[in-house]
Parts: C-alpha cells; sequence; structure tokens
C-alpha cells in the first residue's frame, strides 16, 4: 500500500459585505458586515491504492451542477475520477446564499463564478505539493448537540467525535480532519455578519494552537435533527461553543494513535430517491394548513412560491415510466482506521450508529456532500412529523422524499463500505 502522502491548501471564499445570507427565512436582508472570514479547505491524500481530493467550503451546501462543474474541471487539470473528489459543506446559516431556498437569501450568479475558480486553485494548490505524512487517530466525546424536536421515545444524538491528524516527518501538524453532527446555526437569524458560525470558530481555534498551523476540516455529520444549545446573535455564545469543539479537537489530536496501515479508498454511487408527490388537492389544503400558522412575510411568501411552482409542475404531468426523483450521491471514503459515509442530505443522527452497529466502529456520516437534497428522516419520523418533515422541503423543492429514502441510503451507503474491505 506504500507510504501515504498529503497536500493541503486553505484559501477565502468570504463574499463582499451586502450578499445576502441563507439559511434562515426569519432573516432580514442583506448582510452588513463580517464577522469572520470564509474559507474552502482542501486536503489531497495519495498511496498506492488511491488519491481523495477532499474540499470542504464554509457554506450552507453547494448546488449539484456547482460539484459537477468542480469534478469535471478537476480532472481535466489533475487526473481525478469523480469518486476521488469529495466536495462538503459545514452547512454554516451565515454563509451567502449558493443554493436556491424560498425566501432564504438571493443566489448571486457571479458569486458561484468566483467560487468555482477558487475551488479549482484550491484543488490545484494542494495537489502540487504532497509529502509523506503519518497518520493518527482517536475518537472523542463532546455532549454540545442536543435534539431539536419535540420530545419522542426516538430522540436521539450522536456524541462521538472523530480526529485524523496529519502529521509531517518534522512532527508538524499538516491536516486535520474531525467530523460532529450539529447545525451551524448558533448565531440565529438575527445575525446579519458573514461567518462560518462554530465550525469556522472550532477549526481556527484548533490550527492556532498545533504546531504547524494544521489546515482543519471541521466536517459536519448526521446532524438534520441536532442543533446546538442555544441560538444568539451574540457572537460570544457561537465562539464559545467553536471553543469547546476546538479543545475536543486538540485532545483527539493529543490522544492519536498511528495508524500501521495507512489505508485509503474511495467510491461513489448516486440514487434517485422517491419522492411523495401530492395531489393539487392536498397541496392547496397543505398551503392553507401553513399560511395560518406564521405571519411573517417572507414565509408567506415561501409557501406561495411553493404552492404556486408545485400546481404548476403538477399540471405539466410526467409520463408513468419517469417518475419524479429526487438524485443524491452516496460517496464512502477510507482513511486508515476509519470509513466515511459522505451523502448530500441533511440526515437524521442516528443513521452513525446504524452504520456502524452494521459496519463496524469508526464508521461516520458526512452531511451536505457533493449537494443537498434535503432533510432525510428515518421511516419512524414521518408519522411525528415537524419541521423537518413536513415543512422543510417547502424551501428547498416541491416534494418530500418518500418514507424509505433514508433506509435506501444507508443501505447503499453499507454496500459500498463492505465493498472497501
Amino acid at each position: 500500500m506504500g507510504e501515504l502522502r498529503a497536500g493541503v491548501a486553505q484559501l477565502p471564499i468570504t463574499p463582499p459585505v451586502g450578499v445576502d445570507l441563507t439559511g434562515f427565512v426569519a432573516r432580514e436582508q442583506p448582510s452588513i458586515g463580517v464577522h469572520d472570514e470564509l474559507f474552502v479547505r482542501a486536503l489531497y491524500l495519495e498511496n498506492e491504492e488511491d488519491r481523495l481530493l477532499w474540499l470542504h467550503c464554509d457554506l450552507l451546501a453547494l448546488g449539484r451542477e456547482q460539484v459537477a462543474r468542480t469534478r469535471q474541471a478537476v480532472g481535466e487539470s489533475l487526473g481525478l475520477e469523480p469518486r476521488q473528489v469529495l466536495l462538503t459543506a459545514t452547512h454554516t446559516h451565515s454563509g451567502p446564499a449558493t443554493v436556491p431556498l424560498r425566501q432564504c437569501g438571493m443566489v448571486d450568479p457571479v458569486y458561484l463564478r468566483m467560487l468555482d475558480g477558487w475551488l479549482l486553485t484550491a484543488s490545484r494548490c494542494a495537489v502540487a505539493d504532497h509529502r509523506p505524512v503519518t497518520l493518527r487517530f482517536a475518537e472523542e466525546r463532546c455532549t454540545l448537540a442536543q435534539d431539536r424536536r419535540p420530545p419522542s421515545l426516538l430522540a436521539h444524538t450522536d456524541h462521538r467525535l472523530p480526529v485524523l491528524s496529519l502529521v509531517n516527518d518534522k512532527g508538524n501538524y499538516v491536516a486535520v480532519i474531525a467530523n460532529y453532527p450539529m447545525h451551524n446555526v448558533a448565531l440565529s437569524a438575527e445575525n446579519r455578519l458573514i461567518s462560518a458560525d462554530m465550525a469556522g470558530a472550532a477549526a481556527e481555534w484548533a490550527r492556532q494552537r498545533l504546531p504547524g498551523a494544521p489546515v482543519v476540516l471541521m466536517t459536519n455529520g448526521a446532524c438534520g435533527n441536532l442543533n446546538p444549545p442555544s441560538l444568539s446573535a451574540d457572537p460570544h455564545v457561537m465562539e464559545s461553543y467553536g471553543r469547546q469543539l476546538g479543545e475536543v479537537i486538540l485532545r483527539g489530536v493529543h490522544d492519536g494513535e498511528s495508524a500501521l496501515t495507512p489505508l485509503l479508498g474511495t467510491n461513489l454511487q448516486t440514487v434517485a430517491l422517491p419522492l411523495t408527490i401530492l395531489s393539487q388537492e392536498a397541496v392547496l389544503a397543505e398551503y392553507n394548513r401553513l399560511a395560518k400558522m406564521v405571519i411573517l412575510d417572507r414565509w408567506q411568501a415561501a409557501m406561495r412560491e411553493w404552492r404556486d411552482d408545485t400546481l404548476a409542475l403538477l399540471e405539466q404531468g410526467t409520463p408513468p415510466d419517469e417518475p419524479w426523483t429526487a438524485p443524491i450521491d452516496i460517496q464512502v471514503l477510507r482513511i486508515g482506521p476509519v470509513r466515511f459515509a459522505a451523502l448530500g442530505a441533511e440526515v437524521f443522527s442516528r443513521m452513525a450508529d446504524e452504520l456502524r452497529a452494521i459496519h463496524g466502529p469508526h464508521t461516520y456520516v458526512v452531511g451536505y456532500a457533493n449537494g443537498d437534497t434535503g432533510y432525510l428522516p428515518f421511516r419512524e419520523a414521518y408519522p411525528e412529523g415537524g419541521y423537518e418533515v413536513e415543512t422543510a422541503y417547502k424551501f428547498y423543492a416541491n416534494f418530500m422524499v418518500a418514507p424509505g429514502s433514508y433506509e435506501l441510503c444507508r443501505d447503499t451507503a453499507v454496500e459500498l463500505l463492505l465493498k472497501l474491505g
């Protein structure tokens, strides 16, 4: 399998002040300042087995079209296959609008074109300077995240926080990969400053305290139902949570044990998720129900847009052999003793535990990967309802993914992980 080599890059992707922020329908627009910079962090790994380029962005999400453009550009420039290129987002709710969400900020096409260039530049820089590294791993525990749904026997949190660190022959840290499932919403809808939220604060806090000032990828996990303890426009609250995450990352770096076999492998499959198609009557009834719930003008406008767009789509009809579906990438990684299942959705947290039960320990979920289809609840959560099941999809799309979609993604991830060995 040979030695493991790594290259890194970190480039600012902060938009100009005045762009719309995303993630909250209740937020006043546009942005009015910058609290902290946004970055794309690139990590390139290779050995005799495989190659991997991981691009991690301080953004809510990346659109599937942008992911496809980046994979094509990286493939042409660096010879990497789509399965060897992973694009993920921290899911900060204080970044620019990069995917269309009804009444949650206007997407700026000029910024997306700039982002294309930054992603390719970061990729080239990371690949250009890769050197031998030693891989270390530890699994730590963090109890910040809380199940935000109403109390239920189905409530779940995932307190695991894995830390992979890459060290060069001088003892300096080149890169750190951490993973923790929690919505990056600490700054709340009242905030109008550009920020990477807790993930950015944690990454910077750890970077400043490690020899070599490594690139720290603070990735998000299966956090569809998980929030921080509180939301506040006071940045000190967000920074406190970021510092707590950073302290756990440092502990993981110091506790890390060297991986004797620096395995590397990737696999990728796109799955079409079935949708729950509503009738025209059901769309109108659902709109009338939701329109009475919230007085906020932008909420009302978003629901009207959903109603009108969905009715227009139903008017067009669809051939029986071409049902409406939602595509999602399921990409799996093997990095030393760790396995990641990366999904382009807001995955409910118990998926990580289910994957571990089937595939073994040190298996984790990376959410908001290669796009964002929306919420992915497990089958039993649908009868409970709630925002994630009944409402959120109306900002993202026209129809909710059907019950069983979560299980289809989980089972596909298991198959792909087993192929990695």
